[in-house]
């Protein structure tokens, strides 16, 4: 009988006794699953977060473009590249209830603004109400909750004139409709009413926009659409056009930041979960010095001893890894609705951010973050299971 015809059961019952026996190993599997979950929680809920965000300020503020400073009524576009293309105009103004005030951006938009593709992004309650000569507005939840006014009730815009010799005018409007997107931090800056009214209110050229909403599959190609904008509208320039992000530089650069530190925060989380498997290694490694001096002791080989332990603290991290991507995903599609619900009973701490959203799993980020752990998981446990080479079976007869 070889040597590896007795050694390779000898190495089988070693790595049960150890997994099953100890129970080190599997100690080690159940901290990297709950340290995955919450790494792979964080990046849907903030993934997803962002994504919701930004259609919320593309859809309803800003288009994925805006053609600045003309009404370009007629504009002529690709219909295989953009949507929609909304004449806007719109001004900033004071409102006052007998309660509170509010600054807003009002928006005068027509009657087809709200399409299918904002719609999905926003809710609107309306009720029928009795004619009267006011002109109307749709506030947001928030704002009409700040001013404590609903639907029929009347508050007053102070417009500022765009002559600074003309001092301020107020207009009474009524409440018609109040709209809730979800994200409470762009819904207390936005109000809208009809277009033509608005031309009253906000005469400069500078009010006068239009926000284009562009084809899902040119969104990472709006150079693209731009270009051909300019191609085809004749007395259109580039620095009439300008992107979403571009718009709203500072929430982009808040997005960009926030990104930027999850990834470090994940990224040292990772270095101390590899250091931790590679401490298991080595007390493994301690706990065990009579096995590997026996196994020695019967003809098996450093490298098989090594190779042996390394097999087993590896299998366990992979494992670890994919059961931690799955609960991370569950608790990353219910913690949205959980905390939704908290925030519907009053949690005001979590009427900040946007908790209705979209689940979309990155599976890119997924992916890095689990490549890192592994990686540098079998790096520090191959290094730390470089102490196998000193145990001799002398050893086995000095403690004995």
């Amino acid at each position: 009988m070889n040597g590896s015809s007795v050694v390779n059961p000898f190495v089988k019952f070693w790595s049960a006794k150890r997994i099953f026996k100890k129970g080190r190993l599997l100690g080690c599997l159940v901290l990297i699953a709950f340290v995955m979950a919450p790494l792979v929680c964080a990046l849907i809920f903030s993934e997803s977060m962002i994504a919701g965000i930004t259609n919320k300020y593309i859809y309803l503020s800003d288009g994925h473009l805006q053609i600045q400073g003309v009404a370009y009524d007629g504009l002529v576009t690709d219909d295989a590249m953009v949507l929609h293309a909304d004449s806007v105009v719109s001004g900033y103004a004071l409102v006052y209830s007998s309660s509170s005030t509010s600054s807003l951006l009002v928006k005068g938009v027509s009657s087809d603004y709200f399409n299918e593709s904002r719609l999905s992004q926003v809710s609107f309650e309306t009720t029928d109400l009795e004619p009267s000569n006011l002109k109307g507005i749709a506030l947001s939840r928030a704002t009409a909750s700040k001013l404590r006014v609903s639907i029929g009730d009347r508050v007053a815009l102070m417009i500022v004139p765009d002559d600074a010799s003309r001092s301020p005018r107020p207009v009474l409007v009524r409440v018609e409709a109040i709209f809730h997107s979800g994200y409470d931090q762009l819904d207390s800056m936005l109000s809208f009413v009809d277009k033509e009214y608005a031309r009253t209110l906000f005469t400069s050229s500078s009010s006068v926009s239009v926000e284009v909403l562009v084809d899902d599959n040119y969104i990472e190609r709006l150079d693209d659409v731009i270009a051909d904008l300019v191609l085809k509208n004749e007395g259109l320039s580039l620095r009439e056009i300008s992107t979403w992000n571009e718009h709203n530089v500072s929430v982009y650069n808040n997005f960009v930041t926030s990104k930027q530190m999850i990834l470090i925060i994940l990224l040292i989380v990772i270095v101390v979960a590899a250091f931790y498997t590679s401490s298991v290694a080595q007390q493994m490694i301690q706990d065990d010095m009579k096995p590997i001096s026996i196994a020695k002791l019967i003809g098996m080989a450093d490298s098989q001893v090594r190779l042996s332990a390394f097999i087993s603290v590896s299998s366990v991290t992979v494992a670890g890894i994919v059961l931690g991507i799955g609960l991370g995903i569950g608790i990353g599609y219910g913690l949205g609705p959980v905390l939704s619900a908290l925030s519907n009973k009053g949690l005001q701490s979590l009427s900040f951010y946007l908790l209705d959203f979209v689940v979309d799993i990155p599976w890119k980020s997924v992916l890095f973050i689990s490549v890192c752990l592994m990686v540098l998981s079998t790096a520090s446990v191959w290094i730390a299971l470089g102490k196998t080479r000193r145990i001799t079976p002398m050893r086995l007869f000095t403690s004995l």
